[in-house]
């Protein structure tokens, strides 16, 4: 039998920049700029760069700045360099934009802008475009191997939580206390419920008092009612109206219509074909 196994995997990816990461001297570490890529759920991936300086130099003096990043994958090699030659040329700002494929920020070590020559660099400005992606899943493994069963070690780990089960014990006192104040609640609960038993039979014996014995005497006139259903009971003098009878008779009809053929209506009979015509000129535009 074969047995399928699924798993799933969400992510969330982020696209930005970094702030200026020569803001504060000539050297600097992607640490401190990019987001936290140290942990295993997080992976940020660089994809280019932008920097701008202002060059200050006379203009017979031989000078370069190179802009670069040590590769820590291959030590003693750059992941990324870029050299601008200033000799024999007035000094200037200079802006360059880098784009390039995308590269694991763990590879990337110290970067720098370094002088060879005469010269002063100002106002430096270097940031990085990178993509962030953030595996959910992993994330959820990493807090605890217990958030999913396809997290690595989620058998040890439910294995380990079902053997360190014990029996609960309730010796909170803030417990104590919560169980205290529902059974006082329960024990109020019919008190309560008295109360409003003895008022609703009270508001019953009010109603009763006033409704019933010489009140109601005072209310009703007894000698009136009696003489309407009195009234009502002469029967004799409804049936009159149920014995009469109204004189009728047969109504004959007394129109009569010729029986001669009628003949159609041509103008109708010139419309409906005009009718037909058009629908025809309609449909055949789509039958082609």
């Amino acid at each position: 039998m074969w047995v399928a196994s699924y798993s799933y995997c969400y992510s969330d990816t982020t696209y930005a920049s970094t702030n200026n990461a020569a803001q504060n001297g000539l050297r600097w570490a992607l640490t401190n700029i990019l987001p936290d890529f140290s942990q295993p759920y997080m992976t940020v991936e660089i994809n280019g760069l932008t920097y701008k300086y202002t060059m200050v130099k006379e203009k017979d003096a031989d000078a370069t700045v190179t802009l670069s990043h040590d590769d820590l994958a291959n030590p003693g090699e750059k992941i990324f360099e870029n050299t601008d030659d200033w000799s024999q040329l007035h000094g200037g700002t200079i802006r360059k934009f880098f784009r390039f494929g995308y590269s694991n920020a763990n590879r990337w070590g110290e970067g720098s802008l370094d002088i060879d020559g005469e010269g002063s660099i100002e106002d430096p400005y270097v940031i990085y475009n990178y993509k962030m992606v953030i595996d959910e899943t992993l994330e959820k493994c990493y807090l605890t191997p217990l958030a999913d069963p396809i997290c690595p070690g989620y058998d040890d780990a439910l294995s380990d939580y079902i053997s360190n089960l014990q029996a609960p014990t309730v010796d909170d006192p803030f417990y104590d206390e919560w169980v205290q104040a529902n059974l006082a609640d329960e024990a109020e609960k019919p008190k309560e419920e008295e109360i409003e038993e003895i008022e609703e039979e009270k508001e019953e014996e009010s109603l009763e008092e006033q409704l019933g014995g010489e009140t109601l005497e005072a209310m009703v006139d007894t000698s009136e009612q009696a003489s309407i259903l009195a009234e009502l009971a002469q029967t004799p003098k409804l049936d009159q109206y149920y014995a009469t009878s109204l004189q009728g008779g047969v109504y004959e009809e007394t129109l009569k219509l010729p029986s001669i053929s009628y003949p159609d209506n041509r103008r109708a009979l010139r419309n409906l074909a005009s009718d037909a015509n058009h629908k025809t000129m309609v449909r055949s535009q789509y039958e082609q």
